[in-house]
């Protein structure tokens, strides 16, 4: 049995673009839950984002060891209003965790349909930019001041000019509405990239920027997690990690016709 916890007032919301899918191809059989009303969670539950009751639902299945299953926005190809297709935007889909978890030995294929190009390091940036992930994560994470906490930290190892980039909310609940500068430009001369949980550390790595981030990033594998070592950032290369990625995203026509379900399968998590 699996347990969507879904937002019942909202029936055209982006969750339910993932969880209709997931209706119709899903393996087990399942039931639908109200996450505004639910306080307790079923084993084997799957929720998409931190809406209404969702943190702590999630953070009671961590603790507990059961499992769940958590979808959000992507890694690569996020939607666009303006063109909305059903095979031209992903979801991520991951077991057991918020973010993806490292798989050795994906094909490239899945990654390479996007055309990012892998800038190598030059480790020779000035200043440090700090994109600190939203707010439900950060409450996630037991961190609720990681804004102020990481920038103090920060200004006590290094003397290097440090940039912080809110993470912009499409109704500016807790960062702007929308990107006035382009994440790129950001990235430009940066020296590194310190983040919690942010998708942010996708592009850093992707143009050579070390990434600094919490354990509990996606990022973990590619990234540095303790600041004092800011001046010696750690840097690998990002092709198994960029892979891994890929096939823990589908689109939603993916979702629907069962072929998210067979990657699924063939990675080991169903």
């Amino acid at each position: 049995m699996l347990t969507i916890y879904a937002p019942s007032n909202k029936p055209n919301s982006k969750a339910w673009e993932v969880f209709n899918g997931v209706k119709k191809a899903w393996p087990d059989q399942i039931t639908v839950k109200d996450n505004g009303a639910e306080i307790e969670p079923a084993i084997n539950s799957m929720f998409w984002g931190f809406v209404n009751n969702n943190l702590p639902l999630v953070k009671k299945l961590e603790e507990r060891k059961h499992q769940f299953w958590f979808a959000d926005t992507p890694y690569f190809g996020r939607f666009d209003n303006n063109n909305l297709k059903h095979d031209n935007h992903y979801w991520r889909i991951c077991k057991n965790k918020i973010h993806a978890t490292f798989l050795k030995d994906c094909k490239a294929d899945r990654f390479e349909k996007f055309g990012m190009k892998i800038k190598a390091p030059t480790l020779k940036g000035s200043h440090i930019l700090v994109c600190p992930s939203s707010t439900g994560i950060h409450n996630y994470l037991d961190r609720p001041n990681w804004i102020n906490e990481t920038i103090d930290q920060l200004k006590r190892v290094t003397d290097r000019p440090i940039k912080l980039r809110h993470k912009p909310r499409g109704r500016g609940t807790s960062g702007p509405s929308e990107a006035t500068v382009p994440l790129s430009e950001d990235l430009k001369d940066a020296w590194a990239c310190v983040t919690s949980c942010s998708i942010s550390a996708v592009e850093a790595v992707c143009m050579g920027v070390p990434v600094f981030c919490d354990r509990k990033s996606f990022a973990e594998p590619m990234g540095n997690l303790h600041l004092e070592d800011i001046e010696d950032p750690y840097y690998a290369g990002p092709e198994p990690w960029l892979y891994s990625l890929a096939y823990q995203q589908f689109t939603p026509e993916e979702i629907e016709n069962g072929r998210a379900v067979e990657i699924l399968i063939d990675k080991g998590f169903l």
